[in-house]
């Protein structure tokens, strides 16, 4: 019912403090556009309109169902994965962003490009249960958060799929964008593992990460999904390449 003679009914105590916590990330960490850094929004509409996104209404299939590329990829993909979706390339102001949400601290990002993520996961058929690709405990500890956890909880508030931490890295390995092509199979291998108690019998579940190169990690990450019970395992990426 309205009580505030606007027409509107009255903000819930959650919304007003949702509210105020956009206010003040709004002001501690002002939008700034990651391609010509003009502040005032994340992405101007000139630098968005230069680099093209699955997410966006208008990039439509035909795309192939399981590597969701327009000229099938699949060749190239893991077996384990049944299907992958990226919201673009790793390049432009798409590749500046998620260099400044997951080594610069620009958390306040997270709600954009979570968002952008939502929309490219709406392709993905009935998933159950998101999954977010896990950091090392000492690398948690460095960065201070984790970009896929905090990715794939702002995807499941949009969506209502729920989002469980499923898996863990059980050894520390070197960043892959530091290795070759050759390198990062062996770098991640056996790296994961089901985190404890975890119950994910055929559930069909979808990795959660930043980038997508090789597709070693999501393997990886698929491999001990399904041998903990999952039926189905997939993977959305902000970008696809790097």
């Amino acid at each position: 019912m309205d009580t505030t003679g606007t027409g509107r009914s009255p903000m819930t105590g959650r919304g007003l403090c949702e509210r105020i916590v956009s206010t003040v990330v709004d002001v501690v960490f002002p939008r700034r556009c990651a391609g010509c850094e003009r502040r005032g929004e994340w992405v101007c509409a000139e630098c968005l309109a230069a680099l093209p996104l699955a997410a966006l209404p208008l990039a439509v299939p035909p795309w192939c169902d399981r590597c969701g590329e327009a000229h099938c990829q699949c060749d190239r993909l893991p077996a384990v994965l049944g299907a992958v979706r990226a919201v673009g390339p790793y390049d432009g102001w798409l590749r500046s962003a998620i260099l400044a949400f997951k080594y610069e601290g620009e958390t306040a990002r997270t709600e954009h490009l979570g968002d952008l993520l939502a929309g490219t996961l709406a392709s993905v058929e009935s998933p159950d249960i998101l999954v977010p690709v896990p950091l090392h405990r000492r690398r948690l500890r460095e960065r201070g958060y984790d970009q896929a956890d905090l990715l794939a909880r702002r995807v499941a508030r949009v969506t209502g799929i729920p989002t469980v931490r499923a898996l863990v890295r059980t050894r520390a390995t070197a960043q892959q964008a530091r290795l070759g092509a050759g390198d990062r199979a062996g770098n991640v291998a056996g790296a994961f593992a089901a985190a404890a108690g975890t119950q994910l019998q055929g559930a069909r579940i979808v990795l959660v990460d930043d980038v997508y190169t090789t597709g070693s990690t999501a393997a990886a990450c698929g491999e001990a999904a399904l041998a903990a019970g999952a039926s189905w395992v997939g993977a959305v990426v902000l970008a696809r390449g790097g």
